[in-house]
């Protein structure tokens, strides 16, 4: 998004808000405007109009960058569905064709069950036992990208940058 761009949010935002003052000062702007640049303005403006559509409170960056993320990925299943997913393919593939029973799951469900295995799950006598840990292990995978994709893309190269650096720190000790 441009400045130019920004400066719209930031006018809409002032008006939704006005008791909040938000972006009063250049600085203000400035901040925001670094933090938020990455995102496509019509995406941002989507955020930002469901933001104020589901919201009485003013937004923060990272209420912003959220909403954009949500906009743009769509809604991840929530993980009874994606444990639907995984019984039809249980009792479609059953333990004979389990490439096939992964290919049929969705990415997120596909990397929960993986972790679990798709074999103890086709073979568990325990179906609550299994059915808490994918929830729990799916809502953490789920979790994880849903930060990972708010994140801009010069932050994350930063954090790998800051990261590397440390592995090389520590195979010199």
């Amino acid at each position: 998004m441009t400045k130019k761009e920004f400066a719209l949010i930031a006018l809409a935002l002032q008006e939704y808000y006005p008791r909040d003052k938000l972006l009063q000062t250049n600085e203000a702007r400035e901040l925001w405007f670094k933090q938020l640049q990455d995102i496509p303005y019509q995406i941002a403006e989507a955020g930002v109009q469901k933001w104020v559509s589901l919201n009485k409170w003013s937004p923060t960056i990272a209420d912003i960058r959220e909403m954009a993320t949500s906009v743009s990925l769509g809604s991840i299943p929530d993980w009874g569905e994606a444990w639907n997913e995984v019984q039809v393919a249980i009792r479609r593939y059953g333990s004979y064709r389990v490439g096939d029973a992964l290919d049929s799951l969705s990415p997120l469900a596909r990397r929960t069950t993986e972790r679990i295995g798709f074999m103890n799950l086709c073979m568990s006598e325990n179906i609550s036992a299994d059915r808490a840990n994918f929830r729990m292990i799916y809502e953490q995978l789920a979790n994880r990208e849903k930060q990972e994709a708010q994140l801009p893309m010069s932050l994350k190269m930063l954090i790998a940058e800051v990261q590397n650096s440390k592995l090389l720190e520590n195979k010199d000790d």
